[in-house]
């Protein structure tokens, strides 16, 4: 009779990713984003941006990193604005923040040619 794999507790989960981090098996970058993954918070991206959607005493805010030149990324830092995106990459992130979270409060946007 064949025995069925036992699920892995979410520490063991970490434990692994984080031997794995050790090891050079996988850059801090993959790390990052597989925690975020095992802890529910999916990494957005956008172009060369990564968002996420982060909760500080009962606010919702976007938090984001952008790829620097070098190849590295630096720290997520709080978004303050979304400017520098274009129409369509805004309305890429929203589409993708709905599936996510649907009640995260952002609407697309409707860009016209003049």
């Amino acid at each position: 009779m064949k025995k069925t794999a036992k699920k892995k507790e979410r520490w063991e989960v970490v434990c692994d990713l984080v031997d794995c981090w050790i090891d050079e098996e996988i850059t801090q970058d993959e790390l990052v984003e597989k925690l975020m993954n095992a802890v529910g918070k999916p990494i957005i991206k956008v172009s060369e941006i990564d968002f996420i959607v982060s909760e500080w005493e009962g606010n919702v805010y976007l938090e984001s990193r952008q790829q620097l030149s070098d190849g590295t990324k630096d720290n997520w830092a709080q978004v303050e604005d979304l400017n520098d995106l274009t129409v369509y990459e805004y309305n890429d992130l929203v589409t993708q923040l709905n599936e996510v979270y649907p009640d995260y409060p952002i609407e697309h946007l409707e860009g016209r040619f003049v």
